[in-house]
């Protein structure tokens, strides 16, 4: 789900509308300015663009402060220099990203999983290093005092790189023309064929049993959750699409970015792609990724064939060649989707904190209306053509 920024502008909203104006009339030419507001707000996990609107003003009047304790271990840790400004950036499922500004430049300061430590960062800055040289754009990460990429500050890990001016987040459906960036980008990155010997993140190769679904929709219900029966109709689909899951690749293993969503990647000027998250990076084969790129870009918010199509040719224009893919090549991306989709559910019934909740609670309509099913893989495969 595209996440607001903390600070929004609705002129910056109004122009992300008429950008994914463009995207709609590639499939719907009738498509109008009203479709694609509509279509902005409920990616942004609202009801309509008069819901939106009304968010952007309060958020406005109520920014959100960065603790003292954050910002001085932040400056501290990272030699940032005297601070004039602090700012917030945006609410992610990671926590809040800050901007912070100092007579040396200005910073962005991004918290991490607790599994996300110094080891896990120099995987990712290894990837990223090599990708740069290849022409894929990213921020420069900011190493602390002791070298390390990752320094726990205020009981959390948090990195720091040079802040990047950026666009906004790719907007869906998205454009051929950024369906296809992503896919160069993707092929530049296979490309490298870089070897990994790690094993694949656990919460790729596993997902949650059967009877755990079923106790979740227990407690929806106990809770008075509005969607416990929709979430009780989806539990056949659930089963059905999560075998494919069983099948856990071990040879062809590549160091890939393993996130390259829309949410971690932003629009800078003539339409460049620029990647912000490095730190998910590790074990993957071509053909895994490759179907878990496409779950998030073709099938957002609906299933497009042309942006599979674009995709796939901007993947086989850098690497030469695009995967062969099968059903079961979309089995981490359907554990992925649905230890997601569970833990968005898990956090709208017993939220952690306020922000929290109301980013789940803005996210389950869209776990429950576009689930991964066996059909719409049958139609990604045929897509790419």
């Amino acid at each position: 789900m595209r996440v607001l920024p903390d600070n929004p502008h609705l002129d910056f909203l109004r122009q992300e509308a008429k950008d994914l104006l463009v995207a709609l009339r590639e499939s719907e030419p009738s498509a109008s300015l009203g479709d694609a507001q509509r279509a902005l707000a409920v990616e942004y996990g609202f009801a309509g663009w008069s819901a939106l609107k009304t968010e952007v003003d309060q958020r406005r009047r109520q920014p959100p402060i960065a603790p003292d304790e954050l910002v001085d271990g932040l400056v501290e840790a990272f030699d940032l220099g005297p601070v004039t400004a602090v700012r917030p950036v945006s609410y992610s499922p990671l926590g809040r990203h800050w901007s912070v500004i100092t007579d040396r430049g200005r910073w962005l300061a991004v918290p991490g999983y607790p599994w996300m430590g110094d080891h896990q960062a120099e995987t990712g800055e290894r990837l990223r290093s090599a990708a740069a040289e290849a022409g894929v754009r990213s921020p420069t990460p900011r190493r602390s005092r002791s070298g390390r990429l990752v320094e726990t500050i205020a009981g959390g890990p948090w990195r720091v790189s040079e802040w990047l001016e950026q666009g906004p987040v790719p907007s869906l459906p998205a454009r051929a023309g950024v369906a296809r960036g992503v896919g160069v980008i993707a092929g530049a990155l296979h490309a490298l064929a870089i070897p990994s010997e790690d094993p694949i993140n656990p919460y790729l190769t596993s997902r949650r049993p059967d009877a755990d679904w079923q106790e979740l929709v227990r407690r929806a219900r106990t809770a008075g959750r509005p969607w416990a029966d929709d979430l009780a109709a989806l539990l056949p689909t659930v089963a059905e699409v999560g075998v494919l899951g069983a099948a856990v690749p071990t040879d062809g293993l590549l160091l890939c970015n393993c996130n390259l969503i829309p949410e971690t990647l932003r629009l800078g000027p003539g339409d460049e792609l620029i990647v912000l998250e490095w730190t998910f990076a590790g074990s993957h084969t071509a053909e895994q990724e490759v179907a878990g790129l496409l779950a998030h870009w073709a099938l957002r918010p609906a299933l497009n064939p042309v942006v599979a199509r674009a995709f796939a040719d901007g993947y086989r224009e850098r690497a030469g060649t695009f995967p062969r893919l099968t059903r079961e090549s979309f089995g981490l991306a359907v554990n992925s989707q649905l230890n997601w989709a569970y833990n968005t559910f898990c956090e709208a019934i017993s939220p952690a904190d306020p922000d929290a909740a109301d980013l789940a609670r803005r996210e389950v309509p869209e776990q429950l209306r576009r689930p991964l099913t066996l059909e719409l893989i049958d139609q990604l495969i045929a897509a790419t053509g």
